[in-house]
């Protein structure tokens, strides 16, 4: 079903039995591979241009640049059936599309506004290509008013193509199917034919389509994170609370979770939000309302409390640890800033480690993907193979990125590696009576601390 939020029909049938013509995506990133693997992958002919030649050889090969579950398959069997083009030319990859994607980067400036260059630049080539019928889409986040600004770059000898935006909603980790299975689509325009033509695209897919002006749909998608990091911040303030008082955040977000007016998503307390979405999409969001002349007193709060958020948990290894952490090995189990990526932007992982070793902590660190991209953050922090080796010697265990492999750690192998028992959760991911059976004090976030019998402690080991 097609929901029209900008045009006089509330109901646009814009599929027919034609099969979508080509398509060309401009950007190999994050956004621009997944959406050009998955629209391949439903059977239209994908052209996915890119500069980096050395990106494009990677993914002739099968790989993807980046960790994604179920990316590589999917990209070495689009190449394989030939619904994937790998290109390096704008005008062979434009040449006889009917829609072209432009899914370039937009990464923050210093005062966190978006860096719009790499648009600008996508779109005005492109154009310069295209053919008088193409639709030109932006796929990139970018803030409420750009596409409209943007008009003026799909003029060219003459005509003007329309232009419209469909923003992503993919989460890193599961951005395959988030895009088979998202809440909903969203194109933004004001030329209806070229909002069904791009709407054709996302036909196989079992979801709403929203069609509205620009302007909205570009704040839809910023909305969506804002209020999402919101959530995140909240329960993060919701369990300071509880350590205060005493109770357990985890009943408290389950209680309010089943309110369906709130819902348990982004309830879940802890080290708060990171990735290349929310940090930006926040700052980008405050700076576009005090553009014009808003003050987004709620953004900020949810920038600063996530902030807080890495200090306070950093401030409970050093209690746990009774105030001294020079000399103190450190194990840091989880670098991704969230499981299933090896993503390391705005990561939590980043701001502790660096923190624990200015107060002169040893860190010993792990990841199960992203310990390379992490390593080049963070050049005085030893790497380990695996959780295990992570712990040998270790006066605290700490987890930052709520990992199965963490989850499922045998303790009682854990407690005979390390020197002290001591785990420090900033996930609120283990089975915390697995851990203080095991022999350890269990530090987690928003719930009162935990310590074994004095029958189950074992005394302390001397590990070399």
């Amino acid at each position: 079903m097609i929901r029209s939020a900008a045009f006089a029909s509330p109901k646009i049938n814009c599929v027919g039995n034609a099969r979508p013509g080509p398509v060309c995506v401009t950007g190999a990133g994050y956004v621009g591979l997944v959406t050009a693997v998955c629209l391949a992958d439903s059977g239209i002919e994908v052209r996915l241009l890119d500069i980096d030649r050395d990106r494009l050889a990677l993914l002739a090969r099968g790989r993807a640049p980046i960790h994604e579950p179920m990316l590589d398959e999917l990209l070495a069997s689009v190449l394989e059936r030939g619904l994937l083009r790998l290109c390096d030319d704008t005008a062979d990859a434009v040449r006889g599309a009917t829609v072209v994607m432009i899914a370039v980067g937009t990464p923050p400036l210093s005062d966190g506004r978006a860096d719009l260059s790499q648009v600008r630049a996508a779109l005005t080539s492109a154009v310069a290509c295209a053919g008088s019928d193409t639709v030109m889409v932006i796929k990139s986040t970018v803030p409420p008013g750009t596409t409209v600004n943007l008009r003026r770059l799909c003029r060219h000898d003459g005509r003007s193509l329309p232009l419209a935006v469909c923003p992503e909603f993919l989460s890193e980790g599961s951005a395959v199917k988030d895009f088979r299975q998202p809440p909903q689509v969203v194109i933004g325009g004001d030329d209806a034919p070229a909002c069904r033509r791009v709407a054709e695209l996302f036909a196989h897919i079992n979801a709403p389509v929203l069609i509205t002006d620009p302007t909205s749909a570009e704040l839809i998608k910023y909305g969506v994170n804002a209020f999402l990091a919101l959530k995140i911040s909240f329960i993060n303030e919701i369990a300071h609370l509880c350590e205060l008082v005493g109770a357990d955040v985890e009943t408290v977000a389950d209680g309010l979770g089943a309110d369906s007016r709130i819902g348990r998503a982004f309830l879940g307390a802890g080290l708060g939000f990171g990735g290349s979405c929310f940090p930006k999409d926040v700052r980008a969001l405050d700076q576009a309302a005090s553009y014009h002349g808003q003050t987004f007193e709620l953004l900020r709060a949810a920038v600063e409390i996530n902030a807080q958020q890495r200090s306070r948990f950093v401030a409970k290894v050093q209690r746990a640890l009774r105030g001294n952490l020079h000399g103190r090995r450190i194990a840091v189990l989880g670098l991704a800033f969230k499981p299933g990526t090896d993503d390391v932007r705005q990561a939590a992982s980043i701001d502790v480690i660096r923190h624990l070793e200015d107060l002169g902590a040893d860190v010993v660190a792990t990841d199960p993907v992203a310990r390379s991209t992490a390593a080049l953050e963070l050049p005085a922090t030893r790497m380990a193979a695996d959780a295990y080796e992570c712990v040998r010697g270790a006066d605290a265990v700490v987890i930052v990125t709520e990992w199965p492999e963490y989850r499922a750690l045998d303790w009682q192998r854990v407690a005979g590696l390390v020197r002290r028992r001591i785990v420090i959760d900033g996930r609120n991911c283990l089975d915390a009576d697995a851990v203080v059976n095991a022999g350890f004090t269990y530090v987690s976030t928003g719930r009162p601390t935990r310590r074994p019998a004095a029958t189950a402690q074992a005394p302390r080991q001397r590990i070399a």
